[in-house]
């Protein structure tokens, strides 16, 4: 629990800042605070819904492999847990933008993307029903189930620490491009193994220096690289959010149980 503070508290410097940089001076909508409200409450039950009826299946279909890995070394199990979470969760995040071929998740994974900003609060605004598919929370559950607590406890720590540092609009690996001697080269090298802000802003973008279609990745970028999605840019995105205007705030975070109708123009 002292973990969950921590990572709250760093919330709330990252938002402190962002607030007295001016970063969310008439950048909200009055929806905006609807959609995260809500969120905020009722995206924890879809969280611990999904965890436990994950962790019943494998009850189910494992039931001898029940802390089954308790004994493993803890960073050789830690590290393992990171590359298949976020293998898992490129490929997952990677059909949710394919609209044509995957509707469903495109659909669902567009509540994140509709917002024409990046700032810290974006961490929040996603689809209701997101958790039930996104490979974090049932990764984590399968991971509890094997006998791994204390990974999952880190794992799930400082994925939710490296969203909140990468969604920030205090860029701060432009910080250390400009102050840092050499902070170039150090920013780069950081992106062979790393997502940072930049690479991460690119993704919520469009226009110069956007790509929707790249950098799925959440912490590792190498996989982005891997397979052939990674953009590095040279400054921020020309405008955030998607193209087309955006659905009805409700029909966002509930979709598919209602349909998402037709988008109010920009």
């Amino acid at each position: 629990m002292q973990g969950q503070y921590w990572i709250f508290l760093l919330i709330v410097a990252i938002l402190a800042t962002e607030i007295v940089m001016g970063r969310h001076k008439n950048v909200h909508r009055r929806h905006d605070f609807y959609m995260l409200g809500t969120v905020i409450v009722a995206s924890q039950g879809t969280r611990i819904v999904t965890a436990w009826l994950t962790a019943t299946l494998i009850g189910l279909l494992i039931p001898a492999y029940k802390d089954a890995l308790a004994a493993a070394p803890f960073w050789a199990s830690l590290l393992l847990l990171f590359l298949i979470a976020e293998f898992l969760q490129y490929w997952i995040h990677r059909l949710a933008h394919n609209s044509k071929k995957h509707p469903l998740l495109y659909g669902m994974h567009r509540t994140h993307h509709s917002a024409p900003y990046v700032n810290v609060t974006l961490m929040w605004r996603t689809n209701l029903l997101w958790p039930f598919v996104h490979s974090y929370t049932w990764v984590t559950a399968v991971a509890i189930y094997l006998g791994l607590y204390a990974q999952a406890a880190a794992f799930y720590m400082v994925i939710m620490a490296w969203n909140a540092l990468t969604h920030s609009d205090w860029r701060w690996d432009d910080a250390i491009i400009a102050r840092l001697p050499g902070g170039a080269k150090v920013v780069r090298a950081a992106e062979w193994i790393f997502v940072t802000p930049r690479l991460h802003h690119v993704h919520h973008g469009y226009g110069r220096d956007g790509a929707n279609y790249r950098n799925f990745c959440t912490f590792f970028s190498f996989y982005d690289r891997l397979f052939g999605t990674l953009h590095v840019p040279e400054g921020r995105p020309w405008r955030y959010g998607m193209p087309g205007g955006e659905h009805h705030w409700l029909r966002q975070l509930l979709f598919p149980l209602v349909p998402l109708g037709s988008p109010k123009k920009d």
